[in-house]
């Protein structure tokens, strides 16, 4: 039996299955739109010109109006002429402040009263100086407020202060067990607490209590509490020392 023989010029004639002409034959027959002609995508609808509403037809021909330069044909231009007018000069008595140009006009878009704006403007402005006055009067009685706490709490630490120095000198210089002025029980010392807690201690009784504790640092053992020295005579208390109070220092 005879065997074909077998003829490599036809194979190299045909494409082969992976070329890129095979490929791009079979995208194109197995697009979406080519297997069903129903999903295609319908053209654009034609575009419908919109008509112009009667505001915007006004503001072009108002706009246009107002670019236009009036002709000589005007008839109030040939009155103007007649009275001496000449065109490009100012118009007025005084030529160095006439108007060249005519007066801009402002249009006005609601249906309101012409001082209905301003009276809108003036309500707004009136609203938000009421508003600043009283944000301005809070934050004044809140710095008031931190002023006064602050001051109070210094008071309570000078009187604390002067009580313990003039405890030890009475104790070291003078051998007292006790004195009025720094003796303090529970009671008091819990009550003090409280005071400070709600904020309601007798400021005028705190000063006075401070001068007292001052003044007897002073005339008993030549000590002030704001210079932190203890002097060895009276005049010199009195020539070194601005004064027996925290200010002066």
């Amino acid at each position: 039996m005879s065997k074909r023989p077998h003829n490599n010029d036809d194979d190299d004639d045909d494409d082969d299955y992976m070329s890129d002409k095979i490929l791009a034959a079979a995208a194109q027959a197995s697009a979406p739109q080519l297997l069903n002609p129903r999903r295609r995508l319908p053209p654009p609808p034609p575009s419908i010109p919109t008509e112009k509403s009667r505001h915007l037809i006004e503001k072009e021909q108002r706009e246009q109006g107002l670019s236009t330069a009036i002709t000589s044909d005007n008839k109030g231009f040939q009155l103007l002429k007649k009275m001496g007018y000449k065109e490009g000069s100012k118009l007025g008595p005084n030529q160095s402040k006439g108007l060249i140009e005519p007066i801009s006009i402002k249009i006005h878009p609601s249906r309101s009263g012409l001082g209905e704006e301003n009276e809108k403007k003036e309500k707004i402005r009136i609203k938000e100086e009421i508003k600043n006055k009283f944000n301005r009067q809070i934050q004044s009685t809140y710095q008031d407020h931190l002023k006064q706490k602050y001051y109070l709490k210094r008071l309570h630490i000078d009187i604390a202060k002067c009580q313990s120095i003039c405890e030890r000198f009475d104790r070291e210089k003078l051998n007292l067990e006790e004195n009025i002025l720094w003796k303090k029980n529970k009671q008091d010392e819990e009550d003090d607490d409280e005071e400070e807690q709600s904020g309601n201690d007798d400021q005028s009784n705190m000063e006075n209590q401070l001068k007292t504790l001052t003044n007897y640092l002073r005339d008993t053992h030549l000590y002030c509490i704001w210079c932190g020295q203890t002097f060895e005579t009276l005049d010199e208390l009195q020539n070194i020392c601005p004064g027996n109070e925290r200010d002066l220092h």
